[in-house]
């Protein structure tokens, strides 16, 4: 009888250290209309650099696929032979599939597998509602330049800026509130809807706050410790000066 139940005991474990071993990778699986014969280049974005780990060229049927070692949740990019880009939060264990026609100008795919990565897709489609507002305000403004309504459309242009900026303000906070315990909201939160980040420390300090609580669900993870630094720094700043 010992010598069964040791026997069994050793199945198991086998059993736990195979499961562990598949976990501690992810799968991204590609389905593209249109994908041609060039490579697609997945790369791990750093806290300060963007580094690329795999590529691959898709098969005739558009089918690519890659596996990625990872001890702790982290953002990629999959970028596309146009410059299509695809921001993606990847935790161990997930197996993400990605559908999409690589000919659509609007570049939209469809995401499942991948919880972060669906939250923000999410997030990007309704931001590409506010850049296509802007975009057009954009076309008005040039239209109109050197004629005698250009001063007057600016002002107009101004005004309806500051409103889009402002929905943009407002997606994100909201973004953040429901979604307090996702990596996702670190994306967000640095987002640039033009040439800097919508949300401030010095505008937005309750929302930076919030994301704090990420370091109790992910204490070694390297953008969480980032965004605590920054935050740390940020604070004393605010104690020497008196603020």
């Amino acid at each position: 009888m010992k010598k069964i139940c040791f026997f069994l005991v050793l199945i198991f474990l086998g059993f736990s250290c195979n499961r562990g071993q598949k976990n501690d990778s992810f799968t991204i699986r590609g389905q593209f209309q249109h994908a041609g014969n060039e490579k697609i280049v997945i790369c791990e974005m750093d806290v300060r650099e963007i580094i690329p780990v795999d590529s691959a060229v898709p098969d005739n049927e558009g089918n690519v696929s890659f596996s990625h070692p990872l001890d702790q949740p982290g953002f990629y990019l999959l970028i596309f032979p146009d410059g299509k880009r695809i921001t993606l939060v990847m935790q161990a264990g997930e197996d993400l599939i990605l559908k999409g026609d690589l000919r659509n100008p609007d570049g939209e795919f469809t995401l499942t597998g991948s919880v972060g990565s669906e939250l923000l897709e999410g997030f990007f489609r309704a931001t590409m509602k506010n850049k296509a507002r802007i975009d057009s305000v954009k076309r008005v403004l040039l239209r109109e330049e050197g004629t005698d309504e250009f001063l007057r459309s600016g002002l107009k242009a101004d005004s309806l800026f500051f409103r889009i900026n402002e929905d943009q303000k407002k997606l994100e906070k909201e973004f953040i509130d429901r979604n307090p315990e996702s990596l996702a909201s670190l994306i967000v939160l640095n987002y640039s809807f033009g040439p800097k980040p919508v949300l401030t420390m010095e505008d937005d300090l309750a929302w930076y706050q919030k994301l704090t609580g990420l370091y109790r669900i992910y204490p070694k993870n390297k953008h969480v410790l980032f965004h605590m630094k920054r935050m740390s720094l940020f604070m004393n700043n605010l104690k020497n000066t008196g603020n």
